[in-house]
């Protein structure tokens, strides 16, 4: 039988250690995607399959922002619609939008409330070579604003198009936006986790930050565990690969439960789409 060295505090990851998985609490992943993405294998891109994969591994619901909606003008975001319609309890959705293709920006923003599901707004800026501070993304701040909504946009440190500062300088020019630092920043995560520790609407979100040595207890020391969201980039990695990173790295169950879950629930509880 697998032993947890006696030095992780976490009952969660002994229980994960010797079951291979966490029955005795589900959890949430704020940061997805779904479908196929061009030249890449992902097994389990297919909505279908992301829900066994879900079912598998106890993951209670996701926010998903397909590929098809960051990269198809014209699909745009009918696919997470569609998900949304389909499995209502397990998948809510960012709205994702373009900063190349905005001539209906408006008319979509008009039925956004009719869409049940939708808990706020994801950008990737690096990708879309347009900075987060410039002008096309001014209507979607202003709605989520009015609003209360999340924004979960790509980070990275020292770019151009999203670097941390300009999480910081928008989330106080928005105070009723949750921003949600995805990747939180690689290359200037110091300055994300200052952020989030000084800001009440900045979050540090953790796809891709399981492979940095210490930085999941770094995060919750300076920031604290309501500052740090779990999320995987799934179906990209299998979430457990991101759980096994909350669950031994040396913090205690109440910040783990926080991470993986409450954190989630307290965001979008008050978000119409959220209930």
């Amino acid at each position: 039988m697998s032993r947890v060295p006696m030095t992780n505090p976490s009952l969660l990851a002994r229980e994960f250690a010797e079951t291979g998985r966490l029955s005795s609490l589900s959890y949430i992943d704020m940061h997805t995607h779904m479908g196929p993405f061009y030249g890449t294998y992902l097994p389990e891109a297919d909505l279908e399959a992301m829900i066994a994969a879900m079912d598998r591994e106890n993951i209670e619901w996701i926010i998903s922002a397909p590929h098809s909606a960051l990269f198809d003008p014209i699909g745009r975001n009918s696919e997470i619609r569609a998900a949304m319609a389909k499995y209502p309890t397990r998948i809510k959705g960012y709205f994702v939008v373009n900063p190349h293709y905005i001539e209906s920006l408006e008319e979509e923003l008009a039925d956004y409330d009719a869409v049940e599901g939708y808990v706020g707004f994801k950008v990737l800026p690096d990708y879309h070579k347009y900075p987060l501070t410039g002008e096309k993304f001014r209507r979607m701040y202003e709605f989520a604003n009015e609003r209360g909504l999340l924004l979960l946009s790509h980070t990275w440190g020292h770019s151009p198009y999203n670097s941390p500062q300009m999480i910081g300088e928008l989330a106080r020019q928005y105070p009723n936006i949750k921003f949600l630092m995805g990747h939180s920043a690689p290359g200037e995560t110091d300055v994300a986790i200052e952020l989030a520790k000084a800001l009440p609407n900045a979050y540090l979100e953790l796809c891709d930050t399981g492979r940095l040595n210490g930085m999941i207890g770094k995060m919750v020391r300076e920031a604290g565990s309501e500052k740090v969201l779990f999320g995987t980039d799934f179906p990209w990695y299998d979430p457990n690969y991101m759980l096994g990173s909350v669950l031994f790295s040396g913090i205690g169950d109440d910040d783990i439960v926080n991470i993986i879950r409450n954190n989630a629930i307290r965001l979008v509880s008050g978000i119409r789409g959220g209930r």
